[in-house]
Order: structure tokens, then C-alpha cells, then sequence
């Protein structure tokens, strides 16, 4: 396998996994039995709040009380159900001032970090299509398309993660003054982080690899495809007396030109050529019968 392709599932595993632990955050409080009553954003002793349960816990669509390893007395559901414990229960003296004096502080950044949520999960699913469309086919628009959801996927889950913190964690600092157990929900802040994470790598990953991404040119090269046409040899052409094993008849000095070499580039180049003297056969025996030759010329070429 190649180094693009083993980064390419790298990257389509991170993005999987983003998109699973997404999909927990968004069914976090959906049910308040089974494994999901264990996703919560924050939990806090609650008592002496009028009517409040003694310990509370938070989630995205309610909130409940925490007794016996179990939720009981939960509030109605509503989408972005927002962190005000004010609003939950009523003014009190013995609630910290500050969900008094701030109360929009936490109302608001609790809801637009929901809001910001899914947002980023609406814009990490068209990242995994563009993903699964450069896995059928690699090609720039997809690969550019994939990057940039990714980097609008990263800014959107970033912003949810950190209003949800800045949140929940002036929540702990306010309970702590009052000398009040409180803590943050360990799973999902451990599922949002972990994802600002996964799209972080992701992000990086799809930026380098549409950064060096290279079309598969295939150069056609004319000079290696292209035959040369092979300048034909005119050879002398044989007598049938050859054929027939008969002797030759008396012909005359001839002169056969031998095929000429390749000029190699040069302007003159060199031939032999060949005489061939034939004696008649009424000669005297002694007599020389046959004679060679060889001369060499300079003749131009033109190239």
C-alpha cells in the first residue's frame, strides 16, 4: 500500500470515529436509563435550591435527580435545554450569586454551544460524503471540497467544545466557593475533546494531501511510439544461373554499391565500391579471373 493511500484511511477512520462520538454528544439525555444516563454535562449538589433534588445532573435535553445510581423526578424535554439554575429552580439565597447576578452568561453559552454542535455535525456529514466520493474517485474538486468541510467542521466543533467548557467549568469554580460538591460529566467532555482532536488530524491529513496532490499524467512520448522508417537496401539482384547451379555467362565490369551506413550525424560520410572485373572464359588458365576493387569516396549527406 502507499504512503497516500495509508494516510487516506487513516484519515477516513479518524473522520468515523469524530462522526460516531458526535452522534453520543447529540443522543447524550435522550434516555435517562441504560448506558446513556451516564452522558451528562455536569453534575452539582443542588439542595436547599427550593424544590431541587439534592445532587442534579444536566443533560442536553433535561435535567434530573441523581439518587442511588439512578435518575429520578427529571424535568420536561426540550431541545437545548439550557444550564440556568436559576431558571431550573427558582431565585435562592443559598445559590451562588452568580447564577444570580450572571444569569445570561450560562444560559447563553450553554445553548449556543448546543447550537454550535450540531452545526458541526451537519457539516461533518457532507465532510464524510465528499471523503467517500474522493474514495470512488480521487480528483482535485473533491479532495478541495473535503478539506475545506473538514477545516469548517474543526472550527464549529472547537467552538461548541470550548462554550461547553468555559461554561460548565465557571459552574464548578461558583459551587466550589460555596463549598458544594460539583463536577464536569467525564464522558462527554472526553467524547467532544477526543473529537476536536480526530478532526484536527483529519483536517491536517486532507490539507497535505491535496496540497501534493498530482494528477496521474500519462506522457505520451511521440519519439518511442514513432517508427523509423528503415531506408530499404536494393540488393543486386541474383541471376537464375545461381538457381540452376549453371555457369555464369560473360557480363562486363559491372559496379555494385554496398548499402550505405547511417551518416551519424555527419556531413560527409563513406561508401565502397566494389568492382568486379570477369574475364571471358577463353582465356588463358593463368590469367588472373577475377579482380576487387575497393575504393572509398566522400560524399555529402544531407541530413
Amino acid at each position: 500500500m502507499s504512503y497516500k493511500k495509508f494516510v487516506f484511511f487513516i484519515n477516513l477512520f479518524f473522520l468515523l470515529g469524530a462522526t460516531l462520538l458526535t452522534f453520543f454528544l447529540i443522543l447524550a439525555g435522550g434516555k435517562n436509563t441504560g448506558v446513556l444516563k451516564n452522558f451528562y454535562w455536569f453534575q452539582a449538589s443542588t439542595s436547599g435550591f427550593n424544590s431541587a433534588p439534592s445532587v442534579t445532573r444536566w443533560y442536553n435535553y433535561n435535567w434530573c435527580g441523581w439518587e442511588i445510581r439512578r435518575a429520578v423526578n427529571c424535568s420536561s424535554k426540550m431541545a437545548a435545554q439550557p444550564f440556568s439554575p436559576r431558571d431550573n429552580f427558582g431565585s435562592s439565597t443559598l445559590m451562588p450569586s452568580t447564577f444570580l447576578n450572571n444569569r445570561n452568561t450560562y444560559y447563553y453559552l450553554s445553548r449556543v454551544g448546543w447550537a454550535m454542535l450540531l452545526i458541526a455535525l451537519f457539516f461533518l456529514l457532507i465532510t464524510l460524503v465528499s471523503v467517500f466520493a474522493s474514495l470512488i474517485r480521487y480528483t482535485r474538486p473533491t479532495a478541495t471540497l473535503a478539506t475545506a468541510m473538514s477545516w469548517i467542521t474543526l472550527f464549529f466543533m472547537t467552538l461548541s467544545a470550548c462554550l461547553y467548557t468555559g461554561c460548565y467549568a465557571k459552574a464548578v469554580r461558583a459551587f466550589h466557593h460555596e463549598d458544594r460538591d460539583a463536577r464536569l460529566g467525564p464522558k462527554n467532555f472526553g467524547f467532544i475533546w477526543t473529537t476536536v482532536f480526530l478532526l484536527i488530524v483529519n483536517s491536517i491529513c486532507t490539507t497535505v494531501m491535496v496540497a501534493t496532490y498530482k494528477r496521474n499524467e500519462y506522457i505520451y512520448d511521440r519519439s518511442f511510439a514513432s517508427t523509423k522508417t528503415v531506408e530499404s537496401q536494393t540488393s543486386t539482384p541474383v541471376p537464375s544461373a545461381y538457381a540452376s547451379n549453371r555457369a555464369l555467362p560473360p557480363v562486363s565490369a559491372a559496379e555494385v554499391q554496398q548499402p550505405q551506413p547511417r551518416s551519424n550525424g555527419k556531413f560527409f560520410k563513406k561508401f565502397r565500391v566494389k568492382k568486379r572485373t570477369v574475364t571471358n572464359p577463353g582465356d588463358e588458365p593463368d590469367q588472373t579471373q577475377e579482380e576487387r576493387i575497393y575504393t572509398e569516396q566522400n560524399v555529402p549527406v544531407v541530413t
